[in-house]
């Protein structure tokens, strides 16, 4: 797939005005606050449908309530025009003037991977963000998990109302609950395992062959309840029933537990994975040019496996990450970027940059959110 052009109206701070792309590398330089994770964040809504961070209204410009994005692009060997208007929780997306039947027959033809900044915290920071990546590369990988997602939240939230309940729920109605929550639980925990397995094996690979670094990458699950393994090296899904029982006598076990504290205290909301580097987890060993090879070895797989997965080189965003990188370990991973559409942005240009677009690079500069195009 490939992305030709893009134009957007308020949305954040750049300006109306149509850009078009090289189809293989195009850099996005300026100074910081002028415009360029914006742009970034433009593509990433317009091949998602969701928010890269924030809320939607995070994303309009002040003072209005709504924001358009539009552009052509090639995907199921055709070219096409879409158009996203966003309003609120009102998504209207048309392709060539027509809404498709389901968004999802959209989001099966494109594919965005992407890298910005906060994604370095990852690996280090509070497992929600871990619990976040997970799901949401899950749900690339196979689209009709994000209604799993959705139910298991869903379930979730329901039953954690009930336990609020003042006085005390229904014990009942609460244990109505065991076994949807547990059938939903099981399957987003099959997922996680069966894709951070594939996940990790590549990084290791990539982390060490292709980046040049010396340890071993490895990647573990995190669960408090026994019977959960922390990892799956069978290549095939894991057989979700296996884990339903585990999570429905876990809920009976802990259900005093719940009334009492007003809140589900097992499940994959709870749990947490581990990115190691010979066996010592990341967040307390590895050095910060580790971190970040480790979290682009990482970004790196998932493009690999979700190309190999869905059939669809994904366009890849790439938002000021490497320039606390080293010279050789910028090399090393410009060598490693995937033959697609590729996005970067940073204040500068790097002086390897030129290797990247081999004759197809277009450069932006980004001024009070317009992007002019220099080459």
């Amino acid at each position: 797939m490939l992305l030709h052009s893009i134009k957007s109206v308020n949305f954040r701070n750049l300006k109306s005005g149509s850009l078009e792309f090289s189809d293989r590398a195009n850099f996005i330089s300026g100074r910081n606050g002028h415009g360029k994770t914006n742009l970034l964040e433009s593509i990433y809504w317009l091949l998602s449908l969701r928010p890269k961070r924030g809320t939607v209204q995070d994303c309009v410009k002040k003072g209005e309530s709504a924001f358009k994005i539009e552009s052509d692009l090639t995907f199921g060997e055709l070219k096409h025009h879409v158009n996203l208007d966003v309003e609120g929780k009102s998504k209207k997306l048309h392709i060539d003037g027509t809404q498709p039947r389901r968004k999802r027959d959209y989001l099966e033809q494109v594919l965005v991977v992407d890298f910005f900044p906060e994604d370095l915290l990852i690996l280090v920071m509070e497992p929600a963000l871990r619990r976040r990546f997970i799901d949401i590369a899950s749900a690339q990988y196979s689209l009709p998990h994000e209604e799993v997602l959705r139910r298991f939240k869903r379930t979730l939230e329901q039953r954690n109302r009930l336990l609020k309940t003042p006085g005390g729920p229904d014990r009942g109605v609460l244990e109505s609950f065991d076994r949807p929550f547990s059938e939903s639980a099981a399957l987003v925990t099959s997922m996680r395992l069966h894709l951070l397995s594939k996940l990790g094996k590549l990084t290791d690979e990539l982390f060490r062959e292709g980046i040049g670094e010396k340890y071993e990458a490895d990647i573990r699950y995190i669960s408090s309840l026994d019977g959960i393994p922390d990892s799956w090296a069978d290549q095939n899904l894991p057989d979700p029933s296996q884990f339903q029982d585990i999570y429905f006598n876990a809920l009976s076990r802990n259900r005093s537990v719940d009334i009492d504290s007003g809140r589900t205290s097992v499940g994959p909301h709870r749990d947490d994975w581990c990115l190691t580097l010979d066996g010592k987890p990341v967040r307390q060993f590895a050095s910060r040019g580790e971190v970040r090879s480790a979290m682009f070895a990482l970004h790196l797989s998932r493009f690999h496996i979700l190309t190999e997965k869905r059939g669809i080189e994904p366009v890849v965003l790439i938002d000021d990450v490497m320039s606390e990188l080293d010279i050789e370990r910028r090399k090393r991973v410009l060598e490693l970027l995937p033959p697609g559409q590729i996005f970067l942005s940073a204040c500068d240009p790097p002086p390897e940059i030129e290797m990247l677009g081999n004759g197809e690079l277009r450069h932006f500069v980004m001024e009070n959110g317009s992007a002019t195009r220099v080459n």
